[in-house]
Formats: C-alpha cells, structure tokens, sequence
C-alpha cells in the first residue's frame, strides 16, 4: 500500500509557512525526524500522525494521501489489465488478492493469470511460469462465464502450451497444441515446435502444409472483405494499394504458370482493380485491368485447376482441392464482383470480351 505522506508533510508544512525546526518545535521531536519524514527515510508514529493531521486541519487520510481503491471485480480486474500493459511487476501482489476474493470469477482469475504469463514470458522467470500455468488450468474450469469470443478453451491452452515450452516442457507443449487445435489454428506452431525440439520432419512438414493453405485461404477471404469495404467507404485509394499489393502477393505462391485456383482469385482481384479505377476516374486503366481479367478468366475456364498443390511449397502428393464460393467458373466471378456496379461499368466489360472475341 503506498500513502504520499512524506510529500504531504512537506506540503502541509510549507502552506503554514514552517521550516522543518519549527514543525519539529510543535510536535516535540527532532528536527532530524522530520527529515527523514520528508525524505521517506521513516515514518513518524501513530501518535504523531494523528497530532500532525489536527495540527494541519486535515483528515488523517488526506495527510497520508490514502485514497480507498474500489475493489469490485470489475475495477479490480481493469487494473490487472492495466497492470499487464505497463509491466507494473508489483501488482502481482494484488493479482493473489483478487483470486483469494473472487475464486470462481472467471474475469478474476484468467486477468491474474494473464499476469503471471505476461510476467513469466518477459522475464523467463520459472516461479511466474509454473504459476500462470496453474492459474491458466483454474480458468480453464471456469471459461463457460467467459464473454469474449477471442477467448475459448483452445486458445487458453495455447497460452499453457507457451508455458510448457519455456520450461523446456515440450512434450507437454506439443500434447496440448495437439489436442486443443480447432481449425487447426495452432499448426505453424506445433511445426516450429517440432523442427526446433528434434522432432520428425515430415510431420512437421504436413502441420505447416495444411497451416500454409489455410493462411492463404484466409489471405483471399480478407482481400475480398477489404475490397468490399473499400468499395462501400469509397475509399478508391487504399483499394487500388491493397489489389495492387494481394495480386503479385498471389502470383508468387504459383507453382507453375499453369491456370489453377490461384489464377481464379487473381481474376476477382483484378475485377476489384477495375471497380477502383473506374470510380476514380481512371477508365483506361480499368479497362487493362478488365482485359487481363477476362484473359486469366478464358485460361482458367478452359481447364479449371483446384487442385492445392499447384502451391508452392506443398507436395505433390497433397490432395487437397481449394473452393470459392465466388461461382463455378472464373467467368462467373467476375459477375459476382461486377453484379451490382455501375451499369457503365458492367458495359465496359461488355465490351472488353466483345473486343477479344
């Protein structure tokens, strides 16, 4: 608990117009006493304390500048949150605190041990580490009160997986991430995992495998929300910068300069280039745009291709087929994209496949 008395004497002191000696003459004590009051070297008696406060026409909190905390589970565990953003070490105190209080909060005690993790983590140190990961099991038990759905079961277990490792646990690491993996969001990790600790390559190699093509399903899905966004704020701009940033990002993961479902998406984004280009001004540029997209369309269309390992990086042997849900053909997509645009728009592609016909 930290008061501000030593400052409060000083300013109490200094508004009656004292000098150290004579609050010392007034109180009965040394003038050394009152020094180490002012200079935190000591604490002046209950006594004392009480004396000062009359003397000062103050209440005895104010001169200790004691401010009663509010310690209802949701200020208690703000501050936690807080704490863990600054890195306030002490504050692991009342993180013990607020578990003794709210036990079967799940709030309380996932915000303490978000401490010990953020603590352990930063410092290495093996008590905090050991710690965070029995507080972590404790919320476990507790996470159906949990309200936000960043948070599940999973994703805690991800957090003692962390834990495990940094103790060097990582047999007990890799058996969590395992088992608590949904949508297999935890396989870049476990095949870090696996290479760092002597584990088997090849196994290794189908966690970040199936992790690369989901990364990369999710980079379209994003693109297409992004685009959609831009279109809607009318944020041609930033549009035009993210097509132009995804469509070579996609090309570089080719493995062949064969059409396959990578070309279908590059189609949509280049559609999406030419919704920008046209709302700004640009209907020569949307044009080119349009003209390679209805090319890359005709070529895919001609022999559709989803088959995933025309990826880089995955094997040959990988069966995986990709899907959209963007239309059965290149062609099709681009009517998506295109269905509620600007009618001159829709007519210049009109035209651009009349020209190339």
């Amino acid at each position: 608990m930290e008061t501000r008395i030593a400052e409060n004497i000083r300013a109490y002191r200094k508004q009656r117009g004292l000098t150290q000696e004579q609050l010392a003459e007034v109180l009965g004590v040394s003038v050394g006493a009152v020094y180490k009051w002012e200079s935190r070297s000591s604490l002046p008696e209950l006594r004392l304390i009480m004396e000062m406060a009359d003397f000062f026409d103050v209440s005895v909190d104010a001169l200790l500048g004691y401010r009663m905390k509010d310690n209802q589970l949701n200020a208690t565990v703000e501050r936690l949150r807080q704490a863990s953003r600054r890195r306030d070490y002490d504050a692991l105190s009342e993180a013990e605190k607020a578990i003794m209080k709210y036990p079967h909060s799940f709030d309380a005690v996932f915000s303490a041990a978000n401490l010990y993790y953020t603590f352990g983590a930063g410092t290495r140190k093996r008590p905090w580490l050991r710690r965070a990961i029995e507080l972590l099991n404790n919320a476990r038990l507790l996470v159906s009160q949990c309200t936000d759905s960043r948070i599940s079961e999973s994703w805690i277990c991800g957090m003692i997986a962390e834990m495990h490792e940094m103790l060097g646990e990582t047999d007990k690491a890799l058996e969590l991430l395992k088992a608590y993996n949904p949508g297999a969001i935890f396989n870049d990790r476990i095949g870090i995992m696996l290479l760092s600790h002597g584990g088997d390559p090849e196994e290794a190699n189908d966690y970040l495998e199936d992790g690369l093509l989901r990364e990369i399903s999710r980079l379209m899905q994003l693109g297409i929300g992004y685009a959609m966004l831009f279109d809607v704020k009318n944020d041609n701009a930033s549009g035009m910068e993210m097509m132009r940033w995804i469509i070579p990002t996609l090309e570089g993961l080719k493995k062949t300069n064969e059409p396959d479902f990578i070309v279908k998406m590059i189609v949509v984004f280049r559609v999406f280039l030419a919704v920008f280009q046209f709302k700004s001004g640009d209907q020569k540029g949307a044009e080119e745009s349009l003209r390679t997209a209805k090319r890359l369309a005709v070529a895919f269309d001609a022999a559709p291709n989803y088959a995933a390992n025309q990826v880089k990086y995955v094997r040959e042997s990988e069966t995986t087929n990709a899907h959209d849900l963007l239309g059965e053909t290149a062609m099709d997509a681009v009517m998506y994209v295109l269905r509620d645009k600007d009618p001159e728009l829709r007519k210049l592609w009109a035209e651009v496949c009349g020209k190339d016909e």
